[in-house]
């Protein structure tokens, strides 16, 4: 029986965005000009993204039994992703990202993860079955790398296929690299992990060659709008990016792993999951936002001719 369902195993962090003209200075008040409440947390983002975008998800986390965790559970019932494995804790608080935004569009960010880092061995064990039924599984770093480690032990004997988007960045043991099927580093986190400094398509397809030679049967890095280089035993890819006029790049990294999960468990080939991938992220950086930001189906497909592919030697 084929698989067709996506599980991701990760964060949600609520983000509570204050806008004004200037960053207050230690021991400041400043008088601010916008607030706005969204989703975040990287793997709430690309469950979220899968779902849109096509796939049926299970999402496994923890949040906190507070207003912000109620405001997480609305927002996966209304984008349908299971909420079967996400645990309630009544000991700590959700996770929180403060973003203040000043009138030249820089940023200041704190993250408290909260819950996030109370995921357990007994939550992920619970998840067996949603596992076994995926056809992916997708991990970030906004966990703990001990239960990221179980866990991606855990679905890749359960014979699902297991990406790793290493964010935030960090060296990674050789252990958890040889369970992944493919691992999605951006260029700062390829160059963080691998040691390789990647600048261009070349750089990347040599990062991807470290990467597999720790194990790993796939590596994808991205270059934002320089597009995407896939780096396999058998071949070398560069996918090309469409042109848009960018107005927000927050979180197309997360649409894109999204939509790669969404297009493998649709059955896609990989090629045309990752163009699928670029296709949707494209359409996100157009408009503001993360959550809001991720397109429809249909709106990703429209943009698919434009994602070029090319031999890489």
């Amino acid at each position: 029986m084929a698989r067709t369902q996506v599980t991701v195993v990760g964060s949600y962090n609520v983000g509570l965005f204050l806008k004004g003209e200037v960053f207050p200075s230690p021991g400041e008040t400043v008088i601010g000009t916008t607030f706005h409440q969204g989703g975040g947390g990287k793997g709430s983002n690309q469950a979220l993204a899968a779902a849109k975008l096509g796939a049926q998800v299970t999402f496994v986390g923890r949040i906190g039994n507070d207003d912000f965790g109620r405001f997480a559970l609305r927002l996966y019932e209304e984008a349908g992703v299971s909420t079967e494995h996400i645990t309630r804790d009544p000991s700590v608080h959700s996770g929180v990202s403060v973003i203040l935004i000043d009138a030249n569009g820089q940023n200041l960010i704190m993250v408290v993860p909260g819950a996030n880092f109370r995921l357990t061995r007994e939550d992920i064990d619970r998840a067996g079955a949603a596992f076994a039924a995926s056809a992916v599984v997708g991990f970030q770093l906004e966990t703990n790398l001990e239960i990221v480690e179980y866990a991606a032990a855990k679905a890749r004997a359960a014979g699902a296929r297991v990406l790793l988007d290493p964010a935030p960045a960090r060296p990674l043991p050789d252990d958890l690299l040889a369970r992944l099927w493919c691992i999605k580093p951006n260029e700062h986190e390829a160059t963080t992990i691998s040691g390789v400094q990647v600048v261009d398509v070349p750089s990347a397809v040599e990062a991807g060659r470290w990467f597999l030679g720790r194990g790993v049967e796939v590596a994808l890095i991205t270059l934002g709008e320089r597009g995407a280089v896939l780096v396999t035993r058998d071949e070398r890819l560069h996918f090309s990016a469409p042109r848009v006029e960018a107005v927000d790049t927050t979180g197309a990294g997360d649409t894109f792993c999204g939509a790669l999960m969404a297009g493998l468990a649709s059955g896609e080939p990989l090629h045309a999951a990752i163009r699928f991938a670029n296709a949707a992220a494209s359409v996100s950086v157009t408009r503001l936002g993360v959550v809001e930001a991720i397109p429809s189906r249909e709106e990703a497909l429209a943009t698919l001719g434009r994602c070029e592919v090319r031999p890489l030697p």
